[in-house]
């Protein structure tokens, strides 16, 4: 009879992964508990975890973790010798499935070594990979909600004015009380205050450059933290910087200004002021004004072409008044024409140049239909408005009778009629603004119904972006103008507008785009 004897395996080798990122969110998951598992995982399988690595308090956001990547290293250098990584939860491994399958299992399998997780089972089959995946996947959608929770927590905070960021210089981060006694982030003047209140009231006045409030702040003893003076860069974002009267204004709040729960160190006024001051001191800024300037002067600039060479005329003031005219050599002798005197015959052109009726009436059919949907939601605010101030007229009036006939306490009383009285002058207010809005939205539609009829008188009296964008609408292609003949020469009128009937026109009328007006020309073939 043989005698054969039953020899085990030799045992597999591995590398045990220990990571736990708060220990506020252990939850069963402490570095002892994930160890004793991997072991218990381990002796199971017939495999000798040969060296432990463990991250503490690190994300499992994606595979940068100091003692992961000196794991990685490890395991590539024993190539051969190490056949598993082993973790307590592939969530432990990863949060992120494209950082764990890029930046650890591809690499680990490139050189022959699998990860597996002692809690959840799955192996090297098509459906094993497929929950290996699964596994990070969770920790990853799991990972997103916490995300979007958080970010919809510090969203909901800032909006309602509380500060959830580094405290700005002369401000110091503490704990306020909200309404319903919890404790939420919010600023309090420290140490630093005064000066910084300073310099902020002194850049008010006006009078001073960057450079020079840089100077002043050093004089006053407001250094950087290295003791050294302040930048321009600096100074110029604490300027900018609302949170000093008293806003908060963060990517939470999409970056628009929002009333604080903290008191500013110095007024509104003054912040606004300052933002202005800073743009007039801004020289591209200056540039642009001076730019604005010029092109309300001559709002026809870049828009006339030349009768030469059919290239948009500029302009220029040499004697002090402004000239259109081509500035290019081979149109020399095509001549000038005072800005007044381009703008008159352009004022005469669009006098002879009307909607057509179809226009007229598709406009007014817009216009209708919008304002009775605008002024049917202004007057049912309107209506809900009247009613609570009516509602808090009552309650007022009710309060005044309790504390008459001696069951209402006199402090009190003064209290809920103070507090009404508030209520409603805010309601009062929201209810003027709601009837100029409504005055408005009626004055909108005579003035955009006078405008398709008037287009001459509406363009004299535009602002330059209104103009600008009249020209394009009603002459899409610009048009010729021959200074020295005084004729324009218009080749496209837009399709919703046409000549007045005393306007002479070229062949096929109805269908044509060119139209011939008193001193002025139709375009030409070529």
């Amino acid at each position: 009879m043989l005698d054969i004897k039953q020899t085990k395996p030799p045992k597999q080798k591995a590398l045990g992964y220990l990571r736990i990122s708060d220990q506020k969110q252990i939850k069963g998951e402490s570095k002892h508990n994930q160890k004793e598992s991997i072991k218990k995982y381990a002796l199971a399988n017939n495999i000798e975890v040969v060296e432990w690595f463990y991250d503490e308090a690190k994300s499992g956001k994606n595979t940068e973790r100091e003692e992961l990547q000196k794991l990685i290293k490890t395991a590539l250098k024993m190539k051969g010798v190490i056949d598993y990584v082993i973790v307590y939860k592939m969530n432990r491994a990863s949060r992120d499935l494209n950082s764990y399958i890029t930046g650890m299992r591809s690499i680990l399998a490139s050189k022959g070594i699998k990860v597996r997780s002692a809690t959840e089972q799955f192996d090297d089959s098509p459906m094993g990979n497929f929950m290996e995946n699964l596994y990070v996947m969770v920790g990853q959608l799991d990972n997103e909600n916490k995300r979007d929770t958080v970010t919809d927590n510090m969203t909901r905070l800032a909006r309602q004015g509380y500060w959830q960021h580094k405290p700005p210089r002369g401000y110091k981060t503490v704990k306020i009380k909200n309404s319903d006694g919890q404790d939420r982030p919010s600023l309090a003047p420290n140490s630093e205050a005064p000066i910084v209140e300073k310099i902020l009231v002194r850049f008010n006045r006006g009078d001073i450059i960057i450079a020079e409030l840089c100077r002043y702040a050093t004089r006053e003893g407001f250094l950087n933290t290295e003791g050294k003076p302040i930048t321009q860069e600096v100074m110029t974002k604490m300027i900018k910087r609302p949170e000093y009267a008293g806003f908060v204004c963060d990517k939470f709040t999409n970056y628009e200004v929002v009333a604080g729960k903290h008191k500013g160190l110095i007024t509104e006024t003054v912040y606004w002021q300052n933002q202005e001051i800073l743009k007039q001191k801004n020289k591209s800024y200056l540039i642009g004004l001076k730019h604005q300037k010029i092109n309300e002067v001559v709002p026809l600039r870049r828009f006339i072409l030349c009768v030469n060479c059919h290239k948009p005329l500029t302009s220029s003031a040499p004697g002090g008044e402004y000239r259109y005219f081509c500035h290019r050599p081979v149109c020399r002798g095509t001549g000038s024409i005072t800005a007044s005197d381009a703008h008159n015959r352009f004022e005469e052109l669009l006098a002879n140049v009307t909607p057509r009726p179809s226009t007229i009436k598709l406009m007014k059919e817009i216009l209708l239909r919008t304002s009775v949907k605008e002024l049917g939601n202004l007057n049912r605010d309107l209506s809900d408005l009247h009613e609570k101030v009516d509602g808090l007229s009552a309650e007022r009036l009710a309060a005044i009778r309790k504390n008459l006939r001696g069951g209402l306490d006199d402090g009190i009383k003064d209290e809920v009629v103070n507090a009404i009285d508030a209520e409603k002058l805010e309601l009062n207010a929201q209810i003027n603004t709601l009837k100029q809005q409504q005055m408005l939205s009626e004055a909108n539609i005579e003035y955009a119904l006078n405008f398709m009829e008037n287009i001459s008188k509406q363009w004299s009296d535009a602002s330059l972006d209104l103009k600008l964008k009249m020209q394009e609408l009603i002459f899409p292609k610009g048009f010729v103008y021959d200074i020295k003949n005084d004729n324009f020469i218009i080749n496209e009128i837009s399709p919703l507008y046409r000549g007045n009937p005393t306007i002479k026109q070229a062949d096929d009328a109805e269908n044509s785009v060119m139209v011939t007006l008193p001193g002025i020309e139709p375009g030409l073939p070529g």
